[in-house]
């Protein structure tokens, strides 16, 4: 007589069954739930009777995608029935189906029998006695629309594409094909992007918001990891932030070291934000990377570190550490928020800590604005002068000058500038071409047309085509302006003094901040971006991000030194004399 296999939860079946290589993990041989205590619960809502949607809001390096797996090879051996597996594009559904998926369950003796007797399986279908795994991209509507599938797994879903074709968006178009099944179980899981992103919208719309709570070594307190309590040096000194790093214990001040931190993990506990009297059967979990027993306290410091001063990197640290969506403080700024940043010091003069001067210009129909801005150590950095040029003539009169440092004792002069092309482009080019030389001291630069992977990039603009008659080639600045404007408006958040701050003169009057302020960021698709509002102009935004463009081209954030006398960029003057741009010789 054959009795059924006693009832086991995913967990304890990955315990007992799921072996790990060398190539999957440092820790090879049988999976130990007891090593990432907090996937068992994860994990086990596939084994309960009542959950049916569990969102997973996490950071990277936390084990999500092995519990995923463990799901799997469970579902193989002791409850076949179908898996849809959906990742963000087909080509990723490919590779992890070839090189982790099935690596996994053919080093798994429990399955590796039932595996290798189902029909072949290939890259995207993985086959087995009693169902399958349909793996696929979230791009692709006719397979997300073609299966009704009762267990459904969606890995780093805030990468999926907004809306597939005319269908309803990727999320939606999956959850649908479950709704058959009483028993369905749907698993969605991400590192977030912004409050819009699909996990972070499917966490908060749970019944139940599950956080993980550990104990103190020291006085038992059950606390919540948070960032906030991670005390750590504030220099990129990678032994002070190995040696130096611990987490505080909110209660006690206890100071928490890595070695305790996987004794903590293993009494740790899900904890409900909310008390409810019934059985949620949507539940969402969050977890942050100060609690990946792979990945120390001084990392985390230092990865902070490296990305605090630039938007882009931080929100990669938000999203990819912290496990959090990113939240611009960016949305609406206000002129009054321009003119807090004034300082004491006047118009046109150069604050003594300058390493460099750059400009930037947008020019119109018929005159230019420009900004010209100082920039000075550990990226902070300050409008010295703006205004209005009617011809060339005139602008590089503006662009030429030497400017006085507040000692009185030295001038400075503007090293670069960029220069906008998009209104008379070929007029632009060949001002940039022939008004300095061989020399780059003017640049021209437009707008992008879509979102970059960087900042900017480089085209180049080649001599003797369209009537050109240049002697060399030049290059074409693209810029992500609104990638620029994160970055400036940033930077204005930060309080005067504050390393990194941006700041302006003290004769900035309400015209430039208004421009400053003419554009807000709204919400367009699955996307935030800079738009006008009304009829405002923008001019002298649109000069700042040209100044900081030409500030990154001239590598600024790598210039820590007070004095640049030694790196002698040149320029030519109206007598074709050589004269180092920095500073004034003469001063």
């Amino acid at each position: 007589m054959f009795l059924p296999p006693p009832p086991e939860t995913v967990s304890e079946w990955a315990d007992n069954n799921r072996m790990l290589t060398r190539e999957e993990s440092p820790s090879a041989g049988l999976w130990n739930t007891s090593n990432t205590p907090y996937l068992r619960d994860i994990m086990d809502t596939f084994t309960d009777k009542t959950t049916q949607i569990v969102t997973v809001l996490k950071a990277t390096q936390l084990g999500f995608t092995e519990a995923a797996i463990n799901i799997c090879g469970y579902t193989i051996d002791r409850s076949p029935c179908r898996i849809f597996y959906v990742m963000p594009d087909e080509d990723l559904a490919k590779d992890f189906s070839v090189d982790r998926l099935q690596k996994a369950l053919k080093n798994t003796p429990a399955i590796a029998k039932k595996f290798e007797s189902a029909e072949r399986s290939k890259a995207l279908v993985v086959r087995y006695p009693g169902g399958f795994i349909r793996l696929s991209g979230a791009n692709s509507p006719a397979k997300l629309a073609s299966w009704p599938i009762p267990r459904v797994i969606m890995d780093e879903v805030d990468k999926f594409p907004a809306w597939t074709g005319k269908e309803a968006n990727p999320v939606s178009l999956i959850k649908e094909r479950t709704k058959n099944w009483p028993w369905r179980k749907i698993l969605v899981g991400s590192t977030p992007t912004t409050e819009w992103g699909y996990v972070y919208r499917s966490y908060i719309e749970s019944e139940a918001h599950y956080q993980f709570y550990v104990p103190c070594p020291e006085c038992g307190h059950y606390q919540i990891l948070k960032f906030h309590s991670l005390k750590f040096p504030t220099v990129l000194d990678d032994q002070r932030l190995f040696r130096e790093t611990y987490y505080e214990c909110e209660n006690c001040h206890h100071h928490i070291h890595d070695r305790e931190k996987l004794p903590m993990l293993r009494k740790g506990k899900w904890v409900s934000d909310e008390k409810l009297d019934y059985q949620p059967k949507i539940v969402g979990y969050r977890l942050n990377t100060l609690y990946s027993p792979w990945v120390s306290f001084g990392e985390v410091a230092k990865e902070f570190l490296k990305s605090k001063d630039d938007p882009k990197e931080l929100m990669n640290f938000v999203n990819s550490w912290l496990g959090e969506p990113w939240k611009s403080k960016t949305a609406e700024v206000k002129a009054k928020s321009v003119l807090d940043k004034r300082t004491t010091i006047p118009s046109g003069i150069v604050p003594d800590e300058t390493l460099i001067l750059t400009a930037g210009v947008d020019r119109q129909q018929g005159y230019f604005y420009w900004v010209v801005r100082a920039w000075l150590p550990r990226m902070s950095s300050m409008k010295i002068a703006n205004g209005s040029a009617n011809t060339w003539d005139d602008l590089r009169v503006i662009m030429d000058q030497y400017w006085p440092c507040e000692d009185g004792k030295r001038k400075m002069q503007i090293v670069l500038y960029a220069v906008d092309s998009g209104y008379k482009t070929e007029d632009t080019y060949d001002f940039c071409q022939y008004a300095y030389g061989d020399i780059d001291v003017a640049i021209p630069v437009k707008g992008a047309s879509q979102s970059l992977s960087g900042y900017y990039k480089r085209t180049s603009l080649q001599p003797n085509v369209k009537d050109r008659s240049w002697h060399r080639s030049m290059i074409l600045y693209e810029v992500d302006t609104n990638k620029f404007k994160d970055l400036i408006f940033y930077r204005m958040n930060k309080e005067l003094g504050e390393d990194g701050c941006w700041m302006v003169d003290a004769d900035t009057d309400e015209q430039y901040a208004n421009m400053i302020t003419a554009e807000q960021k709204v919400r367009d698709g699955d996307k935030e971006v800079w738009k006008l509002i009304g009829k405002k102009d923008n001019h002298y935004l649109d000069c700042e991000v040209y100044a900081y463009l030409a500030a990154m081209v001239m590598n600024v954030q790598n210039l820590q030194t007070k004095k640049m006398e030694e790196k002698s960029v040149i320029k030519k003057n109206t007598e074709d004399e050589m004269i180092p741009s920095y500073f004034d010789p003469e001063g």
